[in-house]
């Protein structure tokens, strides 16, 4: 019964989190890969307690079920999401390929029912051992044999992906525990009704609920008071047509979006450390204001730090991030094509890719890559 509740509950704060991302307007590569996983989360949890509800008697319909078998590979890509790698589909079929096979496997036996014991006994054992496996293999290479190239350097993203590693290194456990026991006993059965794998689930979904709520947090939806002032500084009334006052207007202003150098100096390291470690460049739909939301200054106060600290535009500046980000892909990963580059470093047309890695680096891509060949 215990495992109903907390089956209730991964769902609730699975399908919690994904509304709030939604709604958030959350966009970037890590929040559509986050809302991915705890939608099958969401889906592994309805399914199991839809068994225990419906069909008590019989719990083969949720032991069969080869759902475990997808959270070794969301590990695994989760890192190079995070790192701004592009994801390849022969990469994603490999790694999803013995969760088809095993999903083929539990059709069959769902439509012929008549299947021997003998071949039952089998099939379930055979899962449970590729389950442990699989949570084994890749729980060890999240922990110890991950690259820790300069494309994964450490940020937000990977230290959240790092505890979801330490999650599932624990379900390796308990899998390699019950599962031995099962191969010794002649029969696998779960001794706790799968109450300890829903607890790691559930812990799984609170923690990226955690990270949703945090990003949003750091992501305000009303903009600063003064940077409302400007914008009716800036709305011109009918006493303002005339040249003269136009520009007294103007000059009003831009006094009252002056700003202290010792401000300046300090929204500066906020924003060289935002962009520097966090690699907020690699969200393609980045923009001067979204930017000044997740600093939580004003829209204006941003653009002098561009101007006045930083000598670039908010163009110049976040693209010269993203070709050099593309340069660090070529040189770790040859094996990577032009769209995949431009596509993992922030870009969303190659036209603009070329354009400023011409601007920056003085020849294309093609020829860049091919000098350092």
């Amino acid at each position: 019964m215990i495992s109903s509740y907390i089956l209730v509950a991964v769902i609730c704060v699975s399908l919690l989190a994904v509304n709030i991302s939604v709604q958030a307007g959350l966009r970037s590569a890590m929040d559509r890969y986050l809302r991915i996983f705890l939608g099958c989360l969401a889906l592994h949890a309805t399914h199991a307690w839809l068994v225990r509800v419906y069909f008590p008697s019989n719990m083969r319909l949720d032991y069969l079920a080869p759902y475990g078998l997808l959270y070794g590979p969301f590990l695994y890509f989760a890192y190079q999401v995070a790192a701004g790698l592009p994801l390849k589909i022969k990469q994603l079929l490999l790694h999803a390929l013995p969760f088809f096979i095993f999903l083929l496997s539990y059709i069959l036996w769902l439509i012929f029912p008549s299947l021997s014991e003998h071949y039952t006994r089998i099939l379930i054992l055979s899962l449970y051992g590729t389950l442990s496996l699989s949570f084994f293999l890749y729980a060890m290479w999240a922990l110890f044999f991950r690259s820790s190239s300069a494309v994964a350097t450490r940020n937000e993203d990977v230290r959240m992906v790092s505890v979801m590693a330490i999650v599932l290194a624990f379900i390796a456990v308990v899998f390699l525990v019950f599962t031995y026991s099962g191969f010794a006993n002649g029969y696998f059965q779960s001794r706790f009704k799968g109450a300890v794998v829903f607890l790691t689930m559930l812990s799984a979904a609170v923690i990226l609920f955690s990270a949703i709520v945090k990003r949003v947090i750091s992501k305000p939806h009303v903009q600063d008071k003064t940077d409302s002032a400007e914008k009716q500084v800036a709305t011109p009334s009918v006493a303002a047509l005339t040249p003269d006052k136009g520009e007294e207007k103007q000059e009003v202003r831009y006094q009252k979006s002056a700003i202290p150098t010792e401000q300046l100096i300090v929204y500066e390291a906020q924003l060289r450390n935002l962009v520097e470690t966090d690699k907020v460049y690699l969200d393609d739909s980045l923009s001067l204001a979204s930017l000044a939301q997740h600093l939580k200054i004003p829209k204006h106060h941003l653009s002098q730090v561009f101007s006045v600290r930083i000598g670039k535009n908010f163009n110049t500046y976040i693209n010269e991030h993203r070709i050099n980000h593309s340069i660090v892909l070529m040189r770790a990963h040859p094996e990577m094509s032009i769209t995949e580059i431009f596509l993992g470093s922030g870009f969303t047309a190659k036209a603009s890719f070329n354009r400023y890695f011409k601007q920056f680096q003085g020849c294309t891509p093609t020829a860049y890559r091919t000098g350092v060949r």
